[in-house]
Parts: structure tokens; C-alpha cells; sequence
């Protein structure tokens, strides 16, 4: 990346990933939040840009539906207060959209049969679901533990909410929702909890990947793969640094992790590009 970042969000679009706002270190302690993007050829291994958003974010949320870009709320420029403009990428503008019924940030986003839905976040952790063709909003009920920083992915229907941390805790929990019963129920638990992290599926595989944890604080090298319909998570190989505030992105059998910081509950990030090849293992 040109602009190294962490706290941003990641999409992959048409083969290429693409990658929004965060906070980049200006000098060591101090950080300044961003609205540009970025776009990575895998193929030729070149950054370019793209119109930046209409406003500075971080700890926002990204997703693709049907070829439509989206971006969902997040923090503002002046700190730690949740939004909730949601844009488009029409040509090259950004496209204002319905906002969210309410501010989220820190939440997570993922796509199931053409809806979006976001899960957790601050300030209230709940769970709404967003129709790109109507423009309109749903609120949906709330998983049972209250989550932000937390990763999600989309399986067979079914939402999952993983890990994150809830007012210092950070959980190793997950649940998952199925869209079709409109419940959700418990899931398989991480070898580590986390916060701050990166999720993504390749061949029906779930990863997960980095994240922070506090008391002493650390950012996490584990990676982490539940099966297909596995009972358990199993640890993979490790990051080669520790990282959080990354997204975990998916390129056919090759899993991508771009910026993050080194230091946990600090901005401390670098341009690097991880990948894992899950094809060649």
C-alpha cells in the first residue's frame, strides 16, 4: 500500500482488493484518520488509487453486492464517534445511501443472498440487515453477547459473529444466525479470543487471522481454520508478525492480510502485504 493503514476496512472486487480509510502513524504515538483508497492487482502486484471517500474513517465497514461497493459507518475524523452514513461507489463518486438505523462502529459487515448485514459494533452492538435494490434498512435481533472489533462471515445462509471484546472482555466465542429462522444459536469456540481482527472463507474453510488482546496487550500472530461443518478450530501457520486492525481478504485460494499495526491498542502500521497461498500447502 502507498499509505500504510490500520483500522480499515477491505473488499475484493473482481479479483482485486480494494481497501478504505483507516488511521496511518504520523509520527510514533500520534495517528491521522484517512479517506483514501486503494486498489491491489494480485496478478501484477501494483497499488493504485481510487476516489477517495467523501469523508476521513476508520473502523468501518465494507461490502460487495453484485459488483455495488459499500461503505457503512465506522468512526469519524475527530475520534471514536460512530456514524452512520453509508456510501456507494457509483463510477467514480461516492453515492450517498439510507443511513443505518443507527451509528456503528467497530462493527463487522458481510453479504448472505444479495442483503448486507451488520453485526455489533459501538454503541449498542445490535444487528440490522440492508437491501441494496430497495435502499432500506432492517432491524434484526441482536446476537446474545454484545460485540464490537469482532470479525463476521457469510456460510450456506447462516451469519456468523466472531470473537471481538465487549467493555475489556475479549471473547473466543462465537454465534451464528440463520437468515432462514430468523435465531441464533452458539458456535464453535477459537483456541484464541481476539479482537481487532481479519475473517474469510475460501473453499467453505472459515480463517481468521491477527487481532489484539490487553492485560498485557498483544498483537496476535494465530491463524485460525474451522472446516467445512468442523467441530473445531484449528491453528494454522502463524502470522510472520503480530498484527491487528487488519481485514483477511480472499482471492480464490489465497488468503490476503494488508496493513494492521504491530502494537496493540496503538497505531503503529506499516505497508506490508501478508499472503497465504492455501493452494500450494
Amino acid at each position: 500500500m502507498e499509505l500504510w493503514r490500520s483500522e480499515h476496512s477491505a473488499v475484493v472486487l473482481g479479483g482485486q482488493i480494494l481497501v478504505f480509510g483507516g488511521l496511518f502513524e504520523t509520527s510514533p504515538g500520534n495517528s491521522r484518520v484517512t479517506d483514501t483508497v486503494e486498489r491491489y492487482d494480485p496478478v501484477t502486484d501494483i497499488w493504485t488509487s481510487m476516489p477517495s471517500l467523501p469523508e476521513a474513517r476508520h473502523h468501518g465497514m465494507a461490502a460487495v453486492v453484485n459488483h455495488r461497493v459499500f461503505i457503512i459507518g465506522g468512526y469519524d475524523a475527530t475520534g471514536f464517534n460512530s456514524v452512520d452514513t453509508v456510501w456507494e461507489l457509483v463510477g467514480e463518486e461516492w453515492v450517498g445511501r439510507a443511513p443505518l438505523p443507527e451509528a456503528v462502529g467497530a462493527g463487522a459487515a458481510v453479504v448472505s443472498d444479495g442483503v448486507v448485514y451488520v453485526v455489533g459494533g459501538t454503541p449498542s452492538s445490535g444487528f440490522h440487515a440492508y437491501d441494496p435494490d430497495a435502499n432500506t434498512w432492517t432491524t434484526l435481533i441482536s446476537p446474545g453477547t454484545q460485540r464490537e472489533h469482532l470479525a463476521s462471515a457469510a456460510l450456506d445462509g447462516e451469519v456468523w459473529a466472531i470473537a471481538g471484546r465487549w467493555q475489556g472482555v475479549i471473547y473466543d466465542t462465537t454465534e451464528i444466525y440463520d437468515t432462514a429462522t430468523d435465531t441464533w444459536r452458539p458456535g464453535p469456540t477459537l483456541n484464541e479470543a481476539r479482537s481487532g481482527f481479519g475473517a474469510a472463507i475460501v473453499e467453505g474453510a472459515l480463517f481468521v487471522a491477527g487481532g489484539e488482546v490487553f492485560g498485557p496487550n498483544q498483537a496476535l500472530v494465530s491463524v485460525e481454520r474451522l472446516e467445512p461443518g468442523g467441530p473445531a478450530w484449528e491453528l494454522i501457520e502463524s502470522l510472520p508478525i503480530g498484527l491487528h486492525g487488519n481485514p483477511l481478504i480472499a482471492v480464490g485460494t489465497t488468503l490476503y492480510l494488508p496493513g494492521g499495526s504491530t502494537v496493540a491498542a496503538a497505531v503503529d502500521n506499516d505497508g506490508r502485504l501478508f499472503s497465504l497461498d492455501l493452494g500450494r500447502r
